[in-house]
């Protein structure tokens, strides 16, 4: 009933901003990026692509974006747009004065031109943003599956882009599924290119010469796994490899941490909430490996070239998981044992309907084992005695 109620205050405010007088201006192009973290380290590098070609010359440019990865575009991205506008998803969704002002201003802007780069696209964030503006052409790429529950069918207002560009597979890979998009839009090549070269100094934190991070939080329930799993894997590699582990996160993740800190059991060095994302890239930088679940840090970790070893249930296989080597040559997901049967068989279509919590059946034994086969290789270590640790 909460939601329904929503949908009908969505729909409100949505008519009500189509009142708002407004004009289009000319050469005024608006790009949508609301996505997380993530996404976003996935489509950062198409956007300089936006400036030049011919399609869009002499554009004015306004980017708006999700908060979240501010201090990311802040620091190796501002020079891109002429504009940008920063967006608080959670307030846009239920602070309806917040919702309105938002929408007021992407319509009163006046743009001529939109391009929406998010694919797992909704009518209640990203779409809306397109519908209320005053642009004659719209752009976007055809969106993941979703489901919607008949309220939402009924409480949507029809609204369809004046172009969709249809790349016919759902598991190809973000990065270039991004890179592909805006090629087409701007006829010229784009390289699917997620590197970043972190500058930040990170010398007040006194990190050990060796050391690797542990990434427990998550933003999902779904996506969590067990404290005591994340302990028996640290303190694995702790004795095998001599290597000291570092908790990192964000406020958000101080609980998940806190767990697992207390599992773990011995002093540890903990940067929870302390560094910025350019500070966490450089932390990243020059960690041996992170270990984390399917969340942002991935993604960062694979920009500026540490090696991953994470946790993925499987679904949205191949949109963000497996890397392609030439993008990230050491990233090493590890899937529930029936996500790795469906793989070997290549039952890909059963892959969209794998519970996201399935994460959580993952032993700790078998991302360990993933481990000792890649790690050594990574570190240049032939051979190591075992710990005699049983899990």
């Amino acid at each position: 009933m909460k939601d329904i109620v929503a949908l009908v205050l969505y729909r409100l405010i949505y008519n009500l901003v189509k009142l708002v007088p407004a004009t289009a201006k000319p050469k005024n192009l608006l790009i949508i990026k609301t996505d997380e973290i993530g996404d976003y380290i996935l489509a950062r590098n198409v956007l300089p692509y936006f400036k030049n070609p011919a399609a869009f010359k002499d554009h004015q440019l306004t980017v708006i974006g999700n908060s979240i990865f501010k201090q990311l575009y802040e620091k190796y991205d501002a020079s891109i747009a002429d504009n940008i506008i920063w967006l608080n998803k959670k307030k846009f969704r239920t602070n309806f004065s917040y919702r309105f002002r938002m929408l007021k201003q992407l319509r009163q802007a006046g743009y001529s031109d939109v391009v929406n780069l998010v694919y797992s696209r909704s009518f209640r964030v990203d779409d809306v943003m397109a519908a209320v503006t005053t642009a004659s052409e719209t752009v976007t790429m055809s969106k993941t599956p979703v489901y919607w529950s008949k309220a939402e069918k009924a409480l949507t207002p029809a609204y369809n882009y004046t172009r969709v560009i249809d790349q016919n597979n759902d598991m190809l890979f973000d990065a270039i599924r991004n890179a592909t998009f805006v090629e087409q839009i701007t006829l010229q090549p784009v390289p699917a290119d997620i590197k970043i070269n972190p500058a930040e100094n990170i010398d007040k934190y006194s990190l050990p010469g060796s050391y690797f991070i542990i990434f427990p939080g998550s933003g999902l329930k779904t996506k969590k796994w067990p404290p005591q799993h994340f302990s028996a894997v640290a303190k694995h590699i702790r004795l095998r490899y001599n290597l000291e582990p570092v908790v990192c996160g964000g406020p958000a993740d101080r609980s998940d941490n806190q767990e697992f800190i207390q599992q773990y059991g011995s002093d540890i060095i903990d940067l929870t909430g302390k560094t910025t994302l350019p500070e966490f890239l450089a932390v990243l930088k020059k960690a041996t490996c992170l270990v984390s679940v399917d969340t942002g840090a991935v993604h960062l970790a694979a920009a500026v070239g540490c090696p991953v070893f994470a946790l993925f249930s499987g679904l949205h296989y191949g949109r963000f998981s497996p890397y392609p080597k030439d993008i990230a040559p050491h990233f090493y997901p590890v899937y529930p044992d029936t996500v790795d049967e469906l793989i070997n068989d290549r039952s890909f279509a059963a892959l969209q309907n794998i519970p996201p919590d399935l994460l959580r059946t993952i032993q700790p034994d078998k991302l360990i084992k993933t481990i000792d086969q890649q790690l050594p290789k990574i570190i240049n270590i032939e051979s190591v005695e075992n710990t005699g640790l049983n899990f």
